[in-house]
């Protein structure tokens, strides 16, 4: 048995300074390239088929340049059996299911698993388009799954939102996306990414698949939405330094009193209750 899974090296920002607002553009040093967490669930599903049911052979694919190939190593080192790279370095998403599902059709498969998602663009629609494109039944975010081989069938579970699962019967072949809760990915010990380095990657070139084909959609345009502004209490400026430090010490004069903070002491404790409560609330 074949188990395909459909995997994307993604960049993830970490940091909300990475992107220039003006420009556009991304800072390197302010994002991580990696596998995208969804396909690495995908990828661990395969592992725990093949450990359950045996002779399966894991295949991962990737449609990308260059530095898809790190993704497809990460799978490797997680326990795939073949890595295999489409050389196109599109985002269109119709073109490259078009493009996986010509490979795969090549190849040959029983089970697709895919992510649900990639968290760059989270489109979710290669998954939708491939298993279209196959002609085979698709099962979108599963959260357990069971195969029954001798009959040619799987029983897979979606969530549904505030606690509701639907529980659903298909014959194989079958291409699954898969949810963050399906499973906990294993991370990959030393020698199998070492050995991820020195196993060769298969390459397709795409131009022989589809020709002049050209995509459904590009990106116009990327923004972040600008940054929320914080409602802090001002007090009254016409009020004297001290009764606009009570206030802020009070809670802003609001109208409940269990929210209030009223102090008293000496001169050098009140200093000190003020200080503190100043750097507590990044006021200076």
């Amino acid at each position: 048995m074949k188990i395909i899974v459909c995997v994307k090296q993604i960049g993830y920002i970490y940091d909300s300074t990475a992107i220039d607002l003006a420009t556009g553009e991304i800072d390197p040093e302010k994002m991580v390239s990696m596998l995208n967490p969804y396909d690495e669930v995908a990828v661990e599903e395969a592992i725990k088929i093949r450990e359950s049911e045996g002779d399966c052979e894991v295949i991962a694919i990737s449609a990308g340049g260059a530095e898809a190939e790190n993704a497809l190593k990460y799978a490797f080192a997680m326990g795939a059996d073949r890595m295999v790279r489409l050389n196109y370095d599109g985002t269109d998403p119709c073109l490259i299911s078009q493009f996986l599902a010509e490979a795969i059709g090549k190849i040959g498969y029983d089970i697709i698993l895919c992510g649900k998602k990639s968290m760059d663009s989270n489109g979710g629609q290669v998954g939708s388009f491939l298993a279209e494109k196959l002609h085979i039944p698709q099962v979108s975010g599963i959260v357990k799954l069971k195969l029954f081989l001798n009959e040619k069938k799987a029983v897979a579970e979606r969530y549904l939102g505030k606690g509701d699962r639907e529980e659903i019967e298909c014959d194989l072949p079958v291409l699954f996306t898969t949810e963050m809760a399906l499973n906990d990915p294993r991370y990959p010990a030393l020698a199998r990414r070492l050995l991820a380095e020195k196993t060769n990657i298969e390459l397709l070139d795409t131009a022989s698949f589809t020709g002049n084909a050209e995509g459904l959609t590009n990106i116009v345009k990327f923004s972040q939405p600008r940054p929320k502004t914080r409602k802090t209490f001002a007090p009254d400026s016409n009020l004297s330094a001290a009764d606009r430090l009570k206030l802020m010490m009070t809670g802003g004069g609001g109208s409940s009193k269990e929210a209030s903070d009223v102090l008293d002491g000496s001169s050098d404790e009140l200093a000190d209750h003020i200080l503190k409560y100043l750097i507590q609330e990044k006021i200076i």
